[in-house]
């Protein structure tokens, strides 16, 4: 009996603790696949050390040492690229894009140069007297010279991106970026090329990046002045009150050198070619005054 009642105790006993050895064995196994998890997970992010926005930054701004700071970040992209300038290569750029406090910044979001504005856009000049000599990435101003020697500057210290050539011996194509008054201006003065004879807009070079840009004073013609005044595309507008009484002044000293007549395309000329009847084919006109009388 007493032998009995002490196996069946140690049976008893036996069973809590195989209960707590297979709870072990499953947690240990849980703890298992939650590493090898983890450890997948791992291997398929990448980290960097990169640079981030100690604060919220507008497009435009530039990028100074207390915006900027170095943090570890991990990502499922390559980093190799993001990490490969240093803290110089952005100081003094600006974003192209507003950014918030901790984002990450990259060679594709940043710039060098003035502010871009909403009104900047990119456009290519066929029209231009170039210098031989003339490179990309160099700075020029756009001016226009009138047969009776006055000169003028109609737009100020414009960076070339880009200068395209061919080899039919066209003219070569100027990538610059205007803004729209700039745009508006540069308009007026082709106009003023058609309108009186031996004008030219050409390109003037600046000697080094240092200099500091020319003031813009060619006065546009009337209808591009009340354009300008109204034009919501226009972000700063830059006018003089006597920008129109010089406008007076330069349409009077050239009157002698307007074109008689308009510049004739092979348009115009088909079309005063087919307004034209021949004479056998001109019929005569009867003329009713009345009605037939009757019979």
């Amino acid at each position: 009996m007493i032998i009995g009642a002490v196996a069946a105790g140690a049976l008893l006993a036996g069973i809590p603790l195989t209960g707590m050895l297979m709870l072990e064995r499953q947690s240990a196994q849980q703890t298992k696949e939650s590493l090898d998890y983890y450890e997948q997970l791992h291997e398929q992010y990448n980290y960097a050390s990169l640079f981030v926005l100690t604060r919220n930054v507008t497009a435009g701004e530039e990028l100074t040492a207390d915006m900027i700071r170095m943090q570890r970040v991990q990502s499922s992209e390559d980093l190799a690229i993001a990490q490969s300038f240093t803290q110089e290569d952005l100081l003094g750029k600006r974003l192209k894009v507003s950014l918030t406090k901790g984002a990450a910044l990259s060679a594709d979001i940043v710039y060098e140069g003035e502010p871009i504005t909403d009104d900047e856009r990119r456009v290519e000049l066929c029209e231009l007297d170039l210098p031989q000599t003339l490179r990309e990435n160099e700075f020029v101003d756009i001016r226009i010279a009138f047969p009776n020697g006055e000169d003028y500057l109609v737009v100020g210290h414009k960076q070339v991106y880009g200068i395209i050539r061919d080899d039919e011996e066209d003219a070569p194509v100027l990538q610059l970026r205007f803004l729209e008054e700039e745009l508006l201006r540069y308009q007026a003065a082709r106009v003023d090329t058609k309108t009186y004879r031996d004008t030219r807009l050409y390109a003037v070079q600046y000697t080094g990046e240092f200099q500091t840009a020319g003031q813009v004073y060619y006065p546009v013609n009337r209808a591009v002045f009340r354009l300008m005044q109204w034009d919501p595309n226009i972000v700063n507008l830059f006018m003089v009150d006597e920008e129109q009484d010089r406008r007076t002044v330069l349409e009077t000293e050239l009157e002698h050198f307007l074109l008689e007549e308009p510049e004739e395309t092979d348009d115009s000329k088909q079309s005063a070619q087919e307004a034209v009847v021949p004479e056998e084919t001109k019929e005569e006109l009867t003329l009713y005054t009345g009605l037939p009388e009757e019979s």
